[in-house]
């Protein structure tokens, strides 16, 4: 028989009040850091939608309102000075001198034109009097001075203004009819939701937030991460023994990190065009931020967007999901703590005893952190690849393309996850080994 000293019971007491200590700190940090991971997560997903490429590069209204104001500014500025009145005038000549050869040729065609003999005697005195009335050798020869009156009547801003005006309403004319109208609803519900009248001003205060819980949540995740770490460290010190207070607090930890892993954002993939530069008319075209494609999804988001659409496959896959994930792997760590106290006779249970011994190979939990390391490197390749491609399409358009698809703070979680439950059921099974040998 054993006797327990005074002093290892102090020291058992010690260590169980230091991990429970330390357990409602990690508690407590966890709950705040999903709180934040998940404002992060709406506030990223509510930035991509703003800086969507459909409210830019593919937007045909804000196209339009480019092209009119280049035109517009073209039209301000254009003055017809003595360095470019020579080649303007020539221009001009050469489509006055067109215009009135078509217009000729047409009064001979239609003069010339004529179903009986009535009809083409009637074109032919039409033409005998358009020779004798109009001479049209004399007027193509006095083009240069109609060149010289079109020149004047341009330089005149009543003339500018008329053409200007007349110029954009064609343009908007032919948007309308040939472009549909970008959908905005969900752009203003989220100008509406963050108080903001203005995209820019928006998308600035988003960022800065972002930014701030960004590195708010990584500092959390590391302290959690460390308080659980130290939890194992102190248990693993006192190796002779795995008292029962030890086991449910390291049992409780341990769905700690789990509860974070599933719930939280694992991957953000977000492919976006940076900045794309280019001339038109020769005044710049900018388009900055332009989200080509963004996700951010937690294990439990992933399976709740396969169940929704309905399909039969799409719903098996949430439900493997959803056992490989959370369902064995929870299972595996309550059933150690069942086993570990026998609670209710349940150590005799086959379902408890599998779970809780023979669970290891076929638990899933590592497979999935692996399947989510590959899916990130296969996302990243595949969106650096062809954003390269895009990048490189035109060497008069200078586009500069990013690739943010990243791991983020719920993969690390779950992979902590994934390394307690396997330190926690070597103590389990080292204890057993112990009590059997």
């Amino acid at each position: 028989m054993t006797t327990i000293t005074p002093t290892r019971d102090y020291a058992r007491i010690g260590t169980a009040l230091a991990s429970a200590a330390l357990l409602v700190a990690a508690a407590v940090l966890a709950f705040q850091l999903s709180v934040d991971l998940r404002r992060l997560q709406s506030l990223q997903s509510d930035l991509a939608e703003l800086q969507d490429v459909r409210y830019g590069l593919l937007n045909a209204e804000l196209w339009v309102d480019q092209i009119a104001g280049i035109l517009a500014h073209k039209i301000d500025t254009f003055e017809v000075t003595e360095s470019n009145r020579p080649l303007v005038k020539r221009n001009i000549e050469i489509v006055l001198d067109r215009l009135m050869v078509e217009v000729e040729d047409y009064l001979r065609r239609r003069n010339a034109a004529g179903d009986n003999w009535v009809e083409r005697l009637q074109g032919t005195l039409r033409q005998g009097v358009q020779d004798f009335v109009v001479d049209f050798t004399e007027l193509r020869a006095r083009v240069p001075v109609y060149a010289d009156a079109v020149i004047d009547e341009l330089n005149r801003p009543e003339t500018r203004a008329a053409i200007k005006q007349e110029l954009l309403e064609a343009i908007d004319g032919a948007a309308e009819a040939t472009f549909s109208e970008t959908d905005s609803t969900a752009f203003e519900l989220i100008l509406s939701r963050h108080a903001c009248t203005q995209a820019p001003a928006c998308v600035d205060a988003m960022h800065a937030e972002s930014a701030d819980l960004r590195q708010r949540t990584v500092v959390a995740a590391v302290w959690v991460a460390a308080l659980v770490a130290v939890m194992f460290a102190l248990a693993l010190g006192r190796r002779r023994m795995l008292p029962p207070e030890t086991m449910a607090l390291l049992t409780a930890a341990t769905l700690v990190l789990l509860a974070v892993g599933v719930w939280t954002p694992m991957i953000e993939v977000d492919a976006r065009i940076e900045a794309l530069h280019f001339q038109l008319m020769g005044e710049p075209i900018t388009f900055t931020d332009q989200v080509l494609y963004f996700q951010s999804k937690s294990i439990l988001d992933v399976v709740v967007v396969l169940a929704d659409t309905g399909a039969a496959d799409m719903l098996l896959v949430a439900v493997l999901i959803t056992l490989f994930s959370l369902v064995f792997p929870t299972a595996k760590v309550i059933a150690g703590f069942l086993y570990y106290f026998d609670f209710r006779g349940l150590r005799s249970n086959a379902l408890v005893s599998f779970f809780a011994l023979r669970s290891g190979k076929w638990s899933m939990a590592d497979v999935l952190v692996v399947a989510m390391l590959m899916a990130y490197v296969g996302f990243s390749g595949l969106i650096a690849n062809q954003l390269k491609s895009v990048a490189g399409a035109s060497s008069s358009v200078d586009v500069i393309t990013t690739n943010g698809t990243a791991l983020q703070v719920g993969f690390f979680m779950f992979l902590a996850f994934v390394l307690a439950s396997l330190v926690l059921s070597s103590m389990l099974e080292a204890r057993l080994d112990r009590r059997t040998s």
